[in-house]
């Protein structure tokens, strides 16, 4: 043990005994912690299975090499019950600036880029904020704490200006990435959005596959949520920027 590290475990020790009724003392042992359980840059130094031995805690065909996102806690179960599908309504950037915004605004969860390619920086038995006020039934409000996220690099919503359509920071799309939800079907609401890429969609369900094949015991299809899904009215995330809404996206998984 490092001194560096020494001196944090007596920072825990002192907000424990001194501070532990405060929430904010109560986040700072947490980021505390989780900066030690996650302290190694080089993602080899990081567990890789989970306390039984059993099942993988890292994606194999993730990229790893990034900083440690923002922990909150360990699942109940020790690892997801699901996933909630997101898009980042922002520019695609690649997956170092994608996982940079991630850590700079203290969020945790997968981040797919426009060629595919897939990052991790978290454990898979610990749990971060991604999907903010949200509910489901049979999870309750905070679903953070149960369902993994996964951020999909794309604009989100467009405005049509003239015969083109635009992201809400001004840029104009190309037509061929623009798909028209003409009136809200399932969790889509009417209207534009940037879609998906096809390897952002392929990346997508072979990570849902992954994450269920990895622990079928935990993970269930059924909880492959879109934001839209747990924060109806405030959300619109993924609606018409995936190419099927999300209750046909759970069957294409169960078929498959």
């Amino acid at each position: 043990m490092t001194k560096e590290e020494k001196e944090k475990l007596y920072t825990v020790r002192w907000y424990v005994r001194e501070k532990w009724s405060e929430p904010s003392a109560q986040d700072e042992v947490l980021e505390m912690l989780s900066g030690l359980l996650d302290s190694g840059s080089n993602p080899e130094d990081r567990p890789s299975v989970s306390a039984t031995g059993q099942k993988l805690l890292w994606c194999p065909f993730a990229d790893k090499d990034f900083p440690a996102g923002k922990s909150r806690g360990s699942y109940a179960r020790g690892y997801p019950l699901g996933a909630v599908v997101h898009f980042t309504a922002g520019r695609r950037s690649g997956l170092k600036a994608g996982i940079d915004e991630q850590v700079r605004n203290k969020f945790l969860y997968f981040v797919i880029d426009k060629d595919g390619n897939i990052g991790q920086n978290f454990s898979l038995d610990s749990w971060g904020y991604h999907a903010g006020e949200s509910s489901y039934p049979g999870l309750g409000s905070g679903v953070s704490r149960h369902l993994v996220g996964i951020e999909v690099q794309a604009a989100g919503m467009l405005k049509k200006v003239g015969s083109t359509y635009k992201t809400w920071y001004g840029e104009t799309v190309p037509a061929a990435d623009v798909r028209v939800i003409p009136r809200k079907n399932a969790n889509q609401e009417a209207g534009a959005y940037q879609a998906y890429t096809k390897t952002q969609e392929e990346a997508l369900i072979r990570l849902l596959k992954w994450l269920r094949e990895n622990n079928p015991e935990v993970f269930d299809y059924k909880h492959v949520l879109g934001h839209d899904e747990v924060s109806p009215g405030r959300k619109n995330d993924p609606g018409g920027a995936l190419s099927m809404t999300m209750p046909e996206l759970r069957e294409k998984l169960q078929k498959a």
